[in-house]
């Protein structure tokens, strides 16, 4: 019973290591979120975070209805698998590779501004900036096929895994918010070099991940339906 019950929160613990992934990801969003609430305090950190995460759900439910209404091919999914693993490890490749200059010490970040004061604007302009980004919506279509097709087109598993990936973004944005005043050393050239090289590494154990499971997959496939 123990052990089925592990087996079917799997694809959530897997989902929980792409979700560390994205959180440790250096970019505009992580510092605009730390400047944010260092200037602003906390609670309106808080409220960005909220935003960018209801646009990061929006997407992934979007784009869950819509992977499982075009693909149910097996074929297909593991085309679809590979590719999506192949993107995945050539950005953590580049990721991994990624120079930073030594002598830059604080990222170039414009600070978040709204017109309207209070704690709402900072959610919508969160949600609109997040939405409005071209890379987000390549980076969830791509994992929400690839990851489709790693489990076979079972939607429950792929509803787990991105419910633990979006469960750890938010939960570690949030977490970001209170230690935003601590974590200063991510201007650190030397720490952003690391942080590059680890989270290089794990998108391309990810997309290694995803390329045996979608050949995994297809090949059980094919082996139970021969006589």
């Amino acid at each position: 019973m123990v052990v089925n019950s592990l087996a079917i929160l799997h694809p959530l613990f897997e989902g929980m290591i792409l979700g560390i992934t994205i959180a440790i990801t250096l970019g505009p969003a992580l510092f605009a979120l730390l400047q944010t609430s260092v200037k602003h305090g906390v609670k309106t950190g808080i409220f960005l975070a909220l935003g960018i995460f209801t646009s990061d759900l929006s997407l992934v439910i979007g784009f869950y209805f819509g992977a499982s209404q075009i693909v149910n091919d097996k074929f297909y999914h593991l085309i679809l698998g590979i590719i999506g693993g192949v993107i995945m490890t050539i950005f953590g490749i580049y990721t991994f590779l990624k120079k930073i200059p030594m002598t830059e010490q604080v990222e170039a970040i414009n600070e978040i501004k709204v017109r309207k004061p209070g704690l709402l604007p900072y959610f919508f302009k969160g949600f609109v900036i997040n939405l409005a980004n071209p890379f987000l919506w390549v980076f969830w279509i791509t994992s929400m096929l690839a990851i489709n097709a790693t489990y076979g087109g079972d939607q429950r598993a792929v509803a787990l895994f991105f419910s633990g990936t979006l469960f750890m973004v938010l939960t570690t944005d949030i977490l970001k918010c209170f230690l935003a005043n601590r974590i200063k050393i991510l201007g650190n050239p030397q720490v952003k070099l690391w942080l590059n090289r680890i989270v290089g590494l794990l998108f391309m154990i990810i997309g290694s991940f995803i390329i045996a499971g979608s050949l995994f997959e297809y090949y059980r496939g094919i082996s139970m339906h021969m006589p």
